[in-house]
């Protein structure tokens, strides 16, 4: 008889670790820029009466042979109601039989992800010396972003922009208790200007900082922004950046960075340099010198998810993980 795996937050956190997230990535991207991997654009549903909306996010991996599916609902009233503004699923199932295989938390894996991915932009894109980070935003996006930085580079300080501040001063306190790191919360928004490397978890309509603020060099991450009308990044900035993006198509729909200032005329499609993917290929350069600004930007792939969920469901399998239930 048949059986899924489902998988709750607390199975998927001892089964994976964020350096082999980053290295998840790695796989991820390359078969998506390669042609591989099958992403279509994801459905976006609006939930008007609620404010809310809902994503639909498939992706097949022949290289895993399994279609995997992510439904994630944001309902941006939540944090007011006590509750998590992003609730998520992803399922996977065998691509031959189309048996349903594993049922997982997808806030978890998301976040995993989302973190991941930054991670190895910051890993490929990033100065190997870079030992500060800014970081705006204090939610759950951020707390992973946090983690894969501090994974790829050797983060001694970071700065903190937060509109809430209490949360501001709980995430500080939980950047130092957990990495060993010098964290303060940022009082002034010129302090901006020591960070080697930038990371953007809001969601925000308006740019989070302003141009003149980032030094030259900088790696900046931007992974709030999901939809045409949201931009976390000041349009001059991007338009001096080196643009990489994890999907080109993705991001020409739905990257209000990248829309708003192309609407505008600031630039065309030709300024995004390059797919992440591409240059793990080898097939594009990423940073050539010390002092040019990086900015990768992601709305977050289907890929990304598959590719986490099919190590945790062999992991689950081979160490008994999660509860097994007869379909």
């Amino acid at each position: 008889m048949p059986t899924i795996r489902v998988l709750s937050k607390e199975n998927i956190a001892s089964a994976i670790t964020m350096r082999k997230a980053v290295d998840l990535m790695r796989d991820g991207f390359i078969a998506l820029s390669s042609g591989r991997a099958r992403v279509p654009l994801r459905m976006n549903m609006p939930l008007e009466e609620y404010g809310g909306r809902s994503l639909f996010m498939p992706a097949y991996s022949p290289d895993h042979g399994q279609v995997g599916l992510k439904v994630v609902n944001l309902s941006p009233d939540n944090p007011d109601r006590g509750l998590p503004f992003i609730h998520a699923i992803v399922m996977v199932s065998d691509a031959q039989t189309g048996t349903p295989l594993a049922l997982m938390d997808g806030e978890s894996i998301t976040a995993l992800r989302t973190g991941a991915g930054a991670g190895l932009a910051t890993e490929v894109l990033s100065r190997p010396s870079s030992s500060v980070l800014a970081m705006f935003g204090t939610g759950v996006q951020a707390n992973t972003q946090l983690e894969a930085i501090c994974t790829v580079r050797p983060i001694k300080k970071v700065l903190v922009f937060g509109r809430s501040p209490e949360n501001t001063e709980a995430f500080v306190k939980r950047a130092a208790r957990r990495f060993g790191i010098k964290a303060t919360s940022a009082e002034a928004p010129e302090e901006l200007a020591e960070a080697d490397v930038v990371c953007t978890a809001t969601t925000s309509l308006t740019p989070v900082f302003v141009a003149e603020h980032i030094a030259p060099g900088t790696h900046i991450n931007g992974i709030g922004s999901y939809r045409p009308d949201m931009t976390e990044i000041p349009a001059q900035t991007v338009a001096h950046a080196k643009v990489v993006v994890d999907q080109r198509e993705a991001c020409l729909e739905e990257a209000g960075d990248l829309i708003v200032p192309i609407s505008r005329g600031d630039f065309d499609e030709s300024h995004i340099h390059a797919e992440l993917g591409d240059i793990l290929m080898g097939n594009v350069e990423g940073r050539t010198n010390d002092s040019e600004i990086t900015f990768f930007k992601s709305v977050g792939n289907a890929i990304q998810d598959l590719v986490v969920a099919s190590f945790l469901e062999e992991r689950a399998r081979q160490e008994d993980l999660g509860t097994e239930v007869a379909l």
